[in-house]
């Protein structure tokens, strides 16, 4: 493991979303964003920035005209897993701003914690019926693979991935 130690001030990532258009932030990654596909992004006129490697232990906010520091997930590998997962957990946060859509994952876990309301429509891959959940005074949801879901979120959240799958978000429909 190169990194075992991440620190990620609540303080920090408020003073984030009040300085930046985009109400999400990612901090643990499975890959950093290259310049190519910034470019690409960007073209299609996408709400996204440039990203660089978070140096020490602490995480800080970026202004809106810097880069976002992140650290990626194989900094925090473990040889127990499997070959696919580019590292043991993905980290990112967002609030009741952030942009949400209907989605599923094949090859990990999502959790989303908040302090807040939170809820979610969702339903099973090979299913057409859905569900919904509703955590008024916040909680822990969490969606194993093959479920397609949207969440509601109510304030600030943390969206934890387990292990990092780069790639391994689809587009569905509930």
């Amino acid at each position: 493991m190169k990194r075992r130690v991440l620190a990620i001030p609540i303080e920090e990532i408020k003073r984030h979303f009040e300085r930046n258009s985009r109400q999400d932030v990612k901090i643990v990654t499975p890959d950093i964003l290259t310049d190519e596909l910034f470019s690409i992004l960007k073209t299609k006129g996408k709400d996204v920035k440039p990203e660089r490697y978070l140096d020490g232990y602490i995480w800080t906010h970026s202004e809106a005209t810097e880069p976002n520091s992140l650290c990626e997930s194989r900094d925090f590998i473990d040889s127990c897993l499997p070959q696919y997962a580019q590292g043991a957990f993905a980290a990112s946060f967002a609030n009741e701003r952030a942009e949400q859509d209907e989605h599923y994952h094949k090859q990990h876990t999502e959790i989303y914690f908040s302090e807040h309301p939170i809820g979610a429509e969702f339903r099973f891959l090979k299913d057409s019926q859905c569900q919904s959940i509703k955590l008024g005074k916040g909680g822990a949801i969490v969606f194993g693979p093959e479920v397609v879901h949207k969440m509601r979120l109510g304030g600030l959240t943390i969206v934890i991935e387990v292990p990092a799958v780069a790639g391994d978000k689809t587009i569905e429909k509930l």
